[in-house]
């Protein structure tokens, strides 16, 4: 930023619409979901139980969430994910096109509220978020890669404000130095 943006705070640019439908691959997505639509209507699969009454909710949830302004992917991440309904009803032939699908919705789903196990990066710390504890019923507990065993952060309910205090939600590859997946720290080989 320059000293003219800091001096009258200029604030950064915003993307368009379409530029940040453009990031999140979202013309590209709902282009392998309408795939995924001609596969599941193509007749391949008619000997499948229960494909008849997947194929229709999946039709309309489809077309639902092509008229949302803000869609919610929850049940095509639910759907796409390993071993749930679409790999039960297409199996091996659709799986490059799962792939696909199933990286940009969880991609998306992951940047638009905390989920259970997702890799976020806020002040120079990589954690994870925990899953949500028995007496609580919202998501958002952090777990910090420190050899600290009780460096948690509590943002449940504030995922907005942890993106506006500089939080990322990062690769879901990144390996954590010093916790495992879970949040648990890794035992010291001897």
């Amino acid at each position: 930023m320059g000293l003219l943006q800091k001096i009258f705070g200029a604030k950064e640019r915003k993307l368009s619409k379409v530029d940040y439908w453009k990031k999140w691959e979202l013309f590209e997505l709902f282009d392998d979901l309408h795939k995924a639509e001609k596969l599941l209507t193509s007749g391949q699969f008619d000997e499948v139980s229960g494909i008849e009454k997947f194929n229709t909710d999946f039709i309309e949830e489809l077309y639902v969430i092509e008229g949302e302004n803000v869609p919610d992917f929850t049940r095509m991440w639910i759907w796409f994910s390993p071993d749930k309904e679409w790999d039960s009803m297409i199996g091996i032939k659709g799986n490059e096109l799962k792939t696909r699908i199933f990286r940009r919705v969880d991609r998306w789903k992951r940047n638009q509220d905390f989920l259970p196990g997702t890799k976020v990066f806020m002040k120079n710390e990589y954690g994870v978020v925990l899953d949500k504890p028995v007496d609580n019923n919202l998501v958002g507990l952090i777990r910090w890669d420190t050899e600290n065993e009780n460096d948690i952060e509590d943002w449940r309910g504030l995922f907005g404000s942890f993106l506006q205090a500089g939080g990322k939600v990062i690769d879901q590859e990144y390996k954590f130095k010093l916790i495992d997946e879970k949040g648990q720290l890794k035992k010291a080989s001897r």
